[in-house]
């Protein structure tokens, strides 16, 4: 497990590693990890099993970034969530600031909820990226 520590607490209180652990702890989640637009890790917490962080951060960067490129010349308005199935887990993407957060799951039968207590901790998350 990666872990790299942030600045201090926002005008909310919690650090990033905190906000990080409170996703974490949603039933489902496996890991989290925080990733910046050129697809270098910044920041991960959780069981990250035998996935490679380089290869998760480069590739959804990479994926993302062509998803809102693609939405830019549709004029699309923006794009909030992307779900991609690995062999051995459930990847959900979503922006936060000017990083990307990449949710690991087992499977696709919470990502409901997942996504659901993702969105609510997520502008919180946005401020430190």
């Amino acid at each position: 497990m990666v872990e790299l520590v942030n600045t201090g607490p926002m005008a909310g209180g919690k650090t990033s590693t905190q906000i990080l652990q409170g996703i974490l702890d949603i039933p489902g989640v496996n890991a989290v990890v925080v990733v910046g637009r050129d697809g270098f890790v910044i920041e991960s917490a959780g069981a990250l099993g035998a996935i490679d962080l380089d290869t998760v951060g480069a590739s959804v960067a990479m994926v993302l970034n062509g998803a809102e490129n693609m939405g830019n010349e549709l004029n699309l308005a923006s794009f909030h969530t992307l779900t991609l199935e690995a062999p051995n887990a459930m990847i959900m993407c979503t922006p936060v600031g000017d990083a990307l957060l990449v949710i690991l799951a087992p499977d696709s039968k919470t990502l409901g909820m997942i996504r659901l207590q993702v969105k609510k901790q997520s502008p919180e998350l946005a401020q430190f990226f």
